[in-house]
């Protein structure tokens, strides 16, 4: 059983990304303009004094105009860092500028250690994904970075954003998941369905 549920997410994930991957570009450029302009109309977002978010790489959904929005906007602006196995750190930037290339080729800060950026309650962190469900089931990538960084900060809040195409009608959870509060598109903001846990 273990074994046919992850086959069925291997499938999925390999499914949505081949998906994501084959968008034109003028509709990819239209739904990206409009996941940005739904996530900055949402109460999260709006209500957050820092936002952590990931520097996108290859078909994901542009995150440059979020980062330089929330930049603009005054709130304090981190993005994550490889430093490990199944290990990230953010770090604060004050601009686009200060990205390099790093794990994989994904634009990350240079970051020092013991300058990491700490999300508190007022925090706002953007998961990538490959794919979700309308539950909150997310697929990431297989490296289980996220997973990781989310349970040890339960705290703050969880925005994913993601194409439309990339919402799958169920995805097989797996125990060490962590839900995010909402999925932005650009058709829609999907209200997760939480199980119960800490308030944060």
């Amino acid at each position: 059983m273990v074994k046919n549920t992850e086959a069925l997410r291997k499938e999925i994930r390999r499914k949505k990304l081949k998906e994501r991957a084959a968008l034109p570009p003028g509709i990819r450029q239209h739904a990206e303009a409009g996941i940005a302009q739904r996530l900055f109309s949402c109460a999260l977002y709006q209500e957050a004094e820092e936002v952590f978010c990931y520097a996108s790489y290859g078909s994901e959904a542009d995150t440059s105009r979020i980062i330089e929005e929330s930049l603009r906007l005054g709130k304090r602006t981190a993005v994550p860092k490889v430093t490990g196995e199944r290990r990230m750190e953010f770090y604060y930037i004050s601009s686009m500028d200060e990205l390099v290339s790093g794990y994989r080729g994904i634009p990350e800060p240079e970051g020092r250690e013991g300058t990491e950026a700490l999300p508190g309650r007022d925090a706002l962190i953007i998961l990538p994904g490959a794919a979700f469900d309308r539950k909150g089931n997310r697929l990431g990538y297989g490296g289980g970075f996220y997973d990781t960084y989310l349970a040890a900060h339960p705290q703050a809040g969880r925005a994913a954003i993601a194409f439309a195409l990339q919402i799958a009608e169920d995805i097989p959870s797996a125990p060490h998941d962590i839900r995010p509060d909402i999925i932005v598109t650009e058709k829609e903001m999907i209200q997760c369905i939480q199980d119960s846990r800490e308030t944060r």
